[in-house]
């Protein structure tokens, strides 16, 4: 079960980003790869907020530590910025969808990481000013992970109660 969902979606976080304790990660989409990277920014130490637009995804995501904000809500950007005092550093879109991924850029506080994991079917517009300040966006594949030293980490963090992927199978 720890394959390419999981390992993308840890993997973000862990490799791709390196949160950690004091960091804040947005995650957009709470499907199978957006809980994965919820579970290891809590891991981490991290301040987690998950945004999705259905809510018995929200609710799993806030089991699993994580800040619950309805993808269709007024105000995104500004509300995610409040709860993690100016901006995530950290932002993770797992859904592809442009909008989603311009509000995400916004959310970010300057020189923020802006991780794409989903394969793009249209242009990418983007917003005036969201890659201001030091924003940034990069494609993430699988987590920049290496299954070998990804996956024992996965399993030692389940073992001590940090990452239950199992209750996602």
């Amino acid at each position: 079960p720890l394959g390419c969902g999981f390992l993308t979606g840890a993997g973000a976080v862990f490799n791709s980003f390196g949160a950690g304790p004091g960091d804040t990660v947005a995650v957009f989409g709470a499907g199978a790869v957006g809980l994965a990277a919820v579970m290891a920014a809590t891991a981490a130490g991290a301040f987690t907020v998950a945004v999705d637009r259905h809510p018995e995804r929200l609710a799993r995501a806030e089991k699993f530590g994580a800040v619950p904000l309805d993808a269709a809500s007024a105000g995104l950007p500004g509300r995610i910025q409040r709860l993690t005092d100016g901006g995530a550093r950290y932002a993770l879109d797992t859904t592809g969808s442009g909008g989603l991924i311009n509000d995400a850029l916004r959310a970010l506080r300057p020189t923020g990481h802006l991780g794409l994991v989903a394969r793009l079917h249209t242009a990418l517009p983007l917003e005036p000013g969201t890659l201001d300040r030091g924003r940034r966006i990069s494609h993430i594949c699988e987590g920049d992970a290496v299954p070998g030293l990804l996956i024992p980490r996965l399993t030692g963090l389940w073992e001590a109660g940090l990452f239950p992927f199992d209750q996602l199978i």
